[in-house]
């Protein structure tokens, strides 16, 4: 079943590129400002982002070209200490729009893949951003243990752009 320029398909196996990658740091920049900033918590975090990274499975296809996208996950990560934690059980859903990567044909209402952003505060102190995310993945919450188990690819700041963050086959 062809939809507008991609397939739809429970994954896609083309190659995620660079304009992918910016194309989808600029949706979870969007998505964070216009939803996750608009809320009283959220508002508190707005100048605290850290980096935005591609995790799971999209990171993964990223890496290896094989794994296929089902859907992207971007995770933002922000300087905690401030009082209340940036809301960890949040997920805010949005549409890559119309591609080659075609759409997931459970997601009804999407022209392509669905983006999924999520967001967690976490111990910044006098870390750089990659150092304190890497100690984050490493700590003892559920998700980072869950999210070392593929790779993670910086989305921004631009100095992180592309870059391969964490890979399990990696000595870190």
């Amino acid at each position: 079943m062809a939809f507008l320029n991609g397939m739809c398909s429970e994954r896609c196996f083309e190659p995620l590129t660079d304009d992918d990658l910016a194309r989808l740091s600029g949706i979870a920049q969007d998505v964070l400002r216009d939803r996750a900033f608009q809320t009283p918590v959220g508002r508190r975090y707005k100048d605290r982002l850290i980096l935005l990274a591609l995790c799971q499975g999209g990171a993964q296809h990223y890496v290896d070209g094989v794994a296929g996208v089902k859907d992207l996950d971007v995770w933002a990560f922000f300087r905690g200490g401030i009082e209340t934690p940036f809301p960890w059980r949040a997920r805010w859903r949005a549409d890559f729009g119309s591609s080659r990567l075609g759409r997931h044909p459970a997601d009804d209402g999407y022209l392509g893949r669905r983006v999924d952003v999520m967001g967690r505060s976490i111990r910044a102190n006098d870390a750089n951003g990659e150092e304190a995310v890497l100690a984050w993945l490493h700590g003892r919450s559920k998700s980072g243990r869950l999210l070392v188990k593929r790779p993670v690819i910086g989305l921004f700041p631009q100095a992180l752009f592309g870059k391969t963050l964490w890979s399990p086959a990696s000595p870190s």
